[in-house]
This record gives C-alpha cells, sequence and structure tokens, in this order.
C-alpha cells in the first residue's frame, strides 16, 4: 500500500500522466485510468535486529494490478515473492492474494481534499501455507490528498488493518509531503504508523522520489527507516509502474 502520487504536467491533453501507488506506504486517492491496466512491480529489502535475533525480509518480486472500470472505481490484485530468514528458519514462497477496489468519493476543491475509500481483503487459500492468514483479512483505508501548490501535495490515510488471526485491528496513519522538481522527477518524505492494542506503537519515516521515463512508465527507489531505535531497522525498495494504454 504505497504514498505518493506524482502527476507530470502532460504533453498529450488527452492522456495525463501516470499516477502510481509506489513508492511510499500511504497511498494516493487518485483511479487508474478507465479501461486501463497498470502494473505496479518491484522489489524490497526489510531488515530488523532486535536484541541478538535478527529477522530479514525479502520481497524477489511484489506485483499490484489495477484496472479502471470507470472514472471513479478501479479493481486490484496482489501478490508478492517472498523469502522470510531469521536465525531459525528460513521460509520462501508466494504470499497470499489481496484482491481489492478504490472508489472514488470527491474531487479536491479548495481545502477540501480528493478522496477516495480503499478495501482490501487478503484471501488464506493461496501462497505458501506458512505465508497464509488463517481467516479473511480485510482492511480498509480512507485516501485523502490536497495540492498545496501546482508541484507540492499532501497525502494523507487513515485506516484499519486485520490480520486474520487477531480480531483486535491494528490502527493505521500516513502523512506524506510530495514535491515535482520538474516535469519527470518527483520527490517525497513520509511518515507512517502502526497502532495495537495489544503492543507498542510502530512509527517510520521514509523518503525516496520517481522518474518518469514516458507519459505511461515510472521508476522509483525509496527507503525506510523505523523512528524506535533507528538503527536497528533498514527498508529499501525499487520498482517500476507501466501502464498499459487502451
Amino acid at each position: 500500500m504505497l504514498c505518493i502520487s506524482f502527476i507530470a504536467n502532460a504533453q498529450d491533453t488527452e492522456i495525463p500522466g501516470i499516477s502510481a501507488d509506489r513508492p511510499g506506504v500511504a497511498t494516493p486517492p487518485f483511479i487508474s485510468e478507465t479501461h486501463c491496466l497498470q502494473i505496479e512491480t518491484g522489489a524490497a529489502y526489510e531488515r530488523i535486529k532486535e536484541g541478538s535475533s535478527l529477522q530479514e525480509n525479502i520481497l524477489y518480486n511484489t506485483t499490484l494490478l489495477r484496472f479502471g472500470l470507470n472514472k471513479n472505481t478501479e479493481i486490484r490484485l496482489q501478490t508478492d515473492y517472498a523469502r522470510l530468514k531469521t536465525d531459525s528458519f528460513d521460509l520462501i514462497g508466494f504470499n497470499p492474494l489481496i484482491v481489492g477496489t478504490k472508489i472514488k468519493m470527491a474531487e479536491a476543491k479548495g481545502i477540501i481534499p480528493a478522496i477516495s475509500f480503499l478495501m482490501n481483503l487478503t484471501l488464506p487459500y493461496f501462497g505458501a501455507k506458512s505465508f497464509r492468514p488463517e481467516h479473511l483479512s480485510p482492511s480498509f483505508y480512507l485516501l485523502m490528498q490536497n495540492d498545496i501548490s501546482q508541484d507540492i501535495n499532501i497525502c494523507y490515510n487513515l485506516g484499519i488493518e486485520y490480520d486474520g488471526s487477531n480480531p483486535e485491528p491494528t490502527d493505521f496513519a500516513a502523512l506524506c509531503l510530495g514535491y515535482n522538481l520538474n516535469e519527470k522527477l518527483s520527490l517525497f518524505i513520509e511518515n507512517y504508523n502502526y497502532f495495537a492494542s495489544n503492543s507498542p506503537p510502530q512509527n517510520f519515516i521514509d523518503i525516496g522520489g520517481a522518474y518518469l521515463l514516458r507519459k505511461n512508465l515510472q521508476i522509483d527507489l525509496s527507503g525506510n527507516l523505523r523512528l524506535q531505535q533507528i538503527e536497528n531497522y533498514v527498508m529499501l525498495n525499487v520498482g517500476v509502474s507501466w501502464r498499459i494504454p487502451k
């Protein structure tokens, strides 16, 4: 689920620049182009150190497919080929399938942000058995964005996530500041947070950027840190987003 949408100034007025959910964690409210398939894929490495134990999460490939049904609705399908490695075990395989939809609720107007609703459902029937949740795992998010100027925008999310085993959800909140350096290169800095009733809050910051190679093709790079014990956590992401024209 990823933050910032950088829309380049289009040279062709009929086809807008690509709007990708990558590379951040928060998700922008914009819907994929009607009857266009958008593929957002990449790789990531996460390293977590807790005391003397070390955990490494590697996404060899994470792929999100987005298809615009109409100007207000898109459908989504996501899965990852992942590896989870600790001092005591080493697991590899596909993560469960995640199906979802994003629905536009309001256009931006003055101080009123662009608003969309995102719902995802993690299915426990597919993927490596070790990575599957016990039950269906829904998540719900309210996605918002304000344009401060032509080149500066603020994206923010609020949501709840279920993990498929704990009946109590985890609350999610994110705030992302984006800046378009020019028509092709954009940067962002983001804070995202998880709040669960049975564990301490987890607070993160990430920074990165995206480069528009073509109107339908964008590459990105970002890095993440955890604000609790910064030296014990790091995550790196690289990816590409490709919109297949009608």
